[in-house]
C-alpha cells in the first residue's frame, strides 16, 4: 500500500472532500497544495491550480513555514503552512489562513487531520480496488474464454503462486428461483481476505469464491454461518486445470442443491454434480422423475452401490444383510426399469439422485 502512494499523485479530489469536511468546524480557509507546491483544493476555486510560494518553501526546507507578508503578484495568504506527510513522506502541504501565529498550532492538528483522513481514504480505495480485481480476476478464470497464458500472467500479477485451490461457499437455502445465493457475511468475508496478500475472493454467481494457495480456512474462520453449503478443489500447478475447477464451480453455482451442506453424510463426487450441472433443465426434470418414487432406504442403497466396491460391502454401509440389500436393488429396478447391479445402471440411478438434488427435491444429500 505505501508503493501505491508513492507511485500516485496526491488526488485533489480526495485533498477537496477533505478540506470541505473539516472546514466547517473551524473559522478559517484551508487549502492544500501538492509536492510541487500547486493549490489543488481550497474553500475558494478562484486560488485552486496556483502556485502557493509559502507551499513551495515547506517542500523544499521540509519544515512547517509561516507567511506573514505575502510577496507581491502572489496568491498567498498570511497564514501558517505545515507538511503533509504520509507514511513518513512528504507528499504535499496544509495551510490555515489567518494571523500567522494564531493559527500555527491550528495549522498542525488541520494537518494531521487531513493526513489521517487521506490515508483512510487511500485505504479504502485500495481495498476497493483490490476487491475489483480479485472479482475480475475470478470472474476470468470461470469464464471459458481465457487464454492460459493471460490467466498465468494475472495471476503472478495479483501475488498469487502455485499450487493453487479454488474453494466455493454457498448459503444452505437457494433463491426462490433456484439459483445460488451468497451465505450472510459474504462480503465482509471477501474484503477480510482480499487484505490478506496470500488469497483473494469474490463474490460471484451468488456464491463466495476464494482463490489461493495453502489450506483452505473453515468457515468458521471466514466468519460465515456454519450451515453453508461448501465444496473446495485440491491444489494445482497446472493453470488449465485451475481455470477448469473455476468453469465446474460456475456451472455448480446454478444448482446449489448439488454442493455438499454441513454434516453431510457419505461420498460426494465433483464429477458427477458438475455432468449434471451441466444438464438442460428438462433432462434433470425428466431425470428427477425417474426416482421420484424411490423411498429413503432405497435411495441410500443406490449411494452404497455407487461408493462400494461389492454387494457384501455395500450391505455393510447401510447395516443391512446381503439378502435385503438385494431386495432392495430388484425394488429398485421395478421402480425405475434400471438394474444397479449393472454399472451403466447404477449410473443412471445415481445421476438421478443428483438431479433430484440439483432441483432441491431430493430426500438425501446425494453420495
Amino acid at each position: 500500500m505505501p508503493e501505491d502512494r508513492r507511485r500516485t499523485p496526491l488526488s485533489s479530489e480526495t485533498a477537496q472532500r477533505v478540506v470541505d469536511l473539516i472546514a466547517p468546524t473551524i473559522s478559517h480557509n484551508i487549502n492544500v497544495m501538492d509536492e510541487h507546491g500547486t493549490i489543488i483544493a481550497c474553500l475558494d476555486p478562484a486560488r485552486v491550480g496556483t502556485l502557493h510560494h509559502g507551499a513551495q518553501r515547506v517542500i523544499a526546507e521540509r519544515r512547517a513555514v509561516l507567511v506573514t507578508e505575502p510577496g507581491p503578484g502572489t496568491s498567498d495568504r498570511p497564514g501558517a503552512n505545515e507538511p503533509l506527510l504520509i507514511d513518513g513522506e512528504l507528499r504535499g502541504v496544509v495551510g490555515v489562513t489567518g494571523e500567522p501565529r494564531q493559527v500555527e498550532d491550528l495549522a498542525r492538528v488541520v494537518a494531521l487531520t487531513v493526513q489521517l483522513l487521506i490515508t483512510q481514504e487511500h485505504e479504502q480505495d485500495a481495498v476497493s480496488r483490490r476487491h475489483t480485481e480479485a472479482r475480475d480476476l475470478i470472474a476470468a478464470l470461470g469464464a471459458g474464454t481465457t487464454r492460459p497464458g493471460d490467466a498465468r500472467d494475472r495471476l503472478a500479477a495479483a501475488g498469487l503462486r502455485p499450487p493453487w485451490s479454488l474453494a466455493l461457499w454457498t448459503a444452505q437455502a437457494p433463491r426462490p428461483g433456484g439459483s445460488a445465493s451468497p451465505p450472510p457475511a459474504a462480503e465482509s468475508a471477501a474484503a477480510r481476505v482480499n487484505g490478506d496478500g496470500g488469497r483473494r475472493a469474490a463474490v460471484l454467481h451468488g456464491a463466495l469464491w476464494l482463490l489461493g494457495s495453502g489450506r483452505v480456512p473453515g468457515t468458521d474462520a471466514l466468519g460465515l454461518p456454519a450451515g453453508c453449503r461448501h465444496t473446495s478443489t485440491p491444489g494445482t500447478e497446472d493453470v488449465e486445470t485451475l481455470m477448469a475447477h473455476a468453469e465446474e464451480s460456475r456451472a455448480l453455482c446454478r444448482y446449489p442443491g448439488l454442493l455438499p451442506g454441513p454434516g453431510h453424510p457419505g461420498p460426494w463426487s465433483r464429477e458427477v454434480a458438475v455432468a449434471v450441472a451441466h444438464l438442460p433443465r428438462r433432462t434433470l426434470d425428466r431425470m428427477a422423475a425417474r426416482t421420484a418414487p424411490l423411498s429413503t432406504a432405497q435411495r441410500r442403497t443406490v449411494t452404497a452401490m455407487a461408493s462400494s466396491g461389492s454387494m457384501r460391502e455395500a450391505a455393510d454401509t447401510v447395516f443391512v444383510h446381503r439378502n435385503t440389500l438385494l431386495q432392495r436393488v430388484d425394488r429398485i429396478r421395478a421402480v425405475t426399469g434400471l438394474d444397479i447391479r449393472r454399472p451403466d445402471h447404477l449410473t443412471t440411478v445415481h445421476m438421478c439422485l443428483y438431479a433430484e438434488a440439483a432441483l432441491g427435491v431430493s430426500h438425501i444429500s446425494p453420495g
